[in-house]
């Protein structure tokens, strides 16, 4: 285990000695669904309120990791120093983001966290440098000190697949550790630490049963939470669908969805024209267990709205059953975003025959452009990828027709140099319903379009198509490379885990002249012969001596002696026969 161990280069010439840890904790165990059932009954029961239980104690800390949320699986303390591995997604072997966990201390001191597991690369968090820490009765992101986002520095032989494609590229996929030094200034009450502004299901039960907005449970979830659905009063004929929470660690889409609830509370004039329903949590056991992307069965529900199956998503197959009673003029489902700064949103473009159809797709991202400085234009996409027709913006869009169905990405880590606070999430949730308010689809405004935009509408028409390219988004599953756990998949044999080799004839190669080396042939004569295919080319290596060898392609020097006309048994190796052509051409200009 000791090869292992590598230099930190960002970080000076330090050895860190976490193999015990990895090897023993890093195995992510399939998990028993009647044992968190038992769990989440037990916090029904205490209608979820917020009490946390010792993870972790030693004689100078106390880490708090068993509430609902959390996520934190093994600690290793080393002097003031404290390595933490955060669980991966329940019954998958992959995607460690979210972190959230409480600390203790018994008497005042300084302390640096790393969290070693994490499983994005790519991340703000080596720009901006902040997390959210709670103290003294408040959530703030700027008492951090000396936070590094860095490859982890050792090699993790830990996950264990029956398949052995999986397991290889489990191992080499590549972890990250977050450092960062806290100093307690009192030991009276715990400090808790998290990615960004935590939103649980406790936070949930509040908004649904203290607002005004009709509720009711359309479902419930694999571990039995509810599904909740919040529609207003009025009964205009279009919808608009709001949709929050699919990934469980963007706690931002919670944050501006209770926001929008709580502006339709207040009477948003938005309700006058249309009828508003909110789905507030898709995901609330991935939230109540601490996971980064996927609900209890390991499943990326963002990828399964073409065709939701009722076992493993029952989630999403009732939200899509029931979208179709109605007459859905928006659809919009609310994201977090990692890599990019501000509010965005990507869009599905239906084929531009007219300069009115490309303002139209993009008429709602304009209008949040000039409502909010926070909206960025510019991050837009209306791209549709294969990869993506499985996500709810384009299944939706294909299979109900819904003509503005869209993706808003909101990000985790705020604007330039001023993270998203309760301010700036009602400031984004405002412009949302300002801009639904003020979308005509019969009305297409020119003043909202530049010439440059217009022009490239004009040159988009002739192509029949959006040629937009929508960067990497939160909703990209590829970024985290999650596998669901299958404890019944067996290899029998190595034959069965990879693919058949396909083999496929050569293309024909026309003949080609050749020009021959000066070393053979004085009077530089060309002389024309068939190529070789690449495939069947054998690179020969002869010893010349003892230091310095050559090489010949093989097929070449088999022709050279047809070519001179010597006989094959006349010489043995590469030298022999270049001595032998030497000889002839000679005697040839003798």
């Amino acid at each position: 285990m000791k090869k292992l161990l590598k230099t930190n280069k960002d970080l000076g010439n330090q050895y860190l000695d976490f193999t015990q840890l990895f090897e023993k904790k890093l195995k992510q165990p399939t998990i028993n669904n009647d044992n968190k059932k038992e769990l989440i009954e037990q916090y029904r029961q205490r209608n979820f309120k917020h009490e946390p239980q010792p993870f972790y104690e030693s004689s100078e800390i106390i880490v708090y990791g068993s509430f609902e949320n959390s996520n934190i699986m093994a600690v290793q303390q080393e002097g003031n120093e404290l390595n933490i591995l955060l669980n991966g997604d329940t019954n998958t072997n992959g995607c460690t983001q979210w972190f959230y966990f409480g600390i203790l201390v018994k008497q005042p001191q300084q302390f640096t966290f790393r969290i070693l597991n994490n499983r994005r690369g790519k991340s703000l968090l080596k720009e901006y440098n902040h997390i959210r820490v709670y103290d003294n009765n408040k959530w703030n992101c700027e008492t951090t000190k000396e936070l590094y986002y860095y490859r982890t520095n050792i090699n993790h032989p830990f996950y264990h697949s029956q398949d052995s494609s999986i397991a290889n590229l489990q191992q080499n996929f590549p972890l990250h550790t977050l450092q960062f030094n806290y100093n307690f200034t009192q030991n009276k009450s715990i400090v808790y630490f998290a990615l960004t502004l935590p939103y649980t299901v406790s936070n949930l039960y509040h908004l649904v049963y203290h607002s005004t907005l009709k509720h009711k449970v359309l479902c419930s979830t694999p571990l039995g939470l509810p599904i909740f659905k919040l529609k207003t009063k009025n009964k205009t004929s279009e919808v608009v669908i709001i949709l929050a929470r699919q990934h469980p660690s963007e706690s931002v889409g919670s944050h501006i969805c209770e926001e929008i609830v709580k502006l339709l509370d207040a009477g948003h004039q938005v309700q006058n024209k249309f009828r508003c329903i909110i789905f507030p949590m898709l995901n609330p056991d991935g939230v109540f267990l601490g996971n980064s992307r996927c609900n209890f069965n390991g499943i990326d529900l963002n990828r399964k709205w073409d065709m939701p199956n009722q076992n493993t998503e029952p989630e999403i197959y009732n939200i899509v059953k029931h979208i179709k009673k109605y007459k859905v003029a928006f659809l919009l489902d609310l994201h977090g975003h990692s890599k990019k700064l501000n509010q965005f949103l990507y869009g599905c473009a239906t084929p531009i025959k007219h300069i009115s159809d490309y303002m139209r797709v993009k008429q709602f991202s304009r209008l949040l452009q000039q409502g909010c400085d926070l909206f960025n234009y510019f991050n837009c996409s209306f791209n549709v990828t294969p990869d993506r027709m499985s996500t709810a913006r384009v299944a939706m869009w294909k299979k109900f027709q819904i003509p503005n169905s869209m993706t808003i990405e909101t990000s985790l880590y705020g604007a330039l140099k001023k993270p998203f606070e309760k301010e700036e999430f009602h400031l984004l949730a405002q412009n949302i319903l300002n801009a639904l308010f003020q979308y005509d689809e019969s009305q297409s405004d020119p003043h909202l379009f530049d010439a440059q935009e217009i022009n490239q509408a004009i040159k988009l028409i002739k192509k029949e198509g959006i040629d937009d390219k929508e960067s990497g988004s939160d909703s990209d599953a590829e970024q985290d490379i999650i596998i669901a756990r299958n404890p019944r998949l067996k290899v029998t044999s190595r034959r069965d885990s990879t693919p058949l080799m396909v083999k496929s004839k050569p293309k024909q190669q026309s003949e080609t002249p050749i020009q021959q080396p000066t070393l053979f042939f004085k009077n530089e004569q060309t002389y024309s012969y068939k190529k070789i295919p690449s495939y069947q080319m054998k690179r020969k290596v002869s010893r010349m001596n003892s230091f310095q060898s050559q090489i010949i392609d093989e097929p070449l020097s088999a022709q050279l002696p047809t070519i001179y006309n010597i006989p094959s048994k006349q010489y043995k190796g590469t030298l022999d026969l270049i001595q032998a052509i030497q000889v002839k051409s000679l005697s040839r200009q003798q």
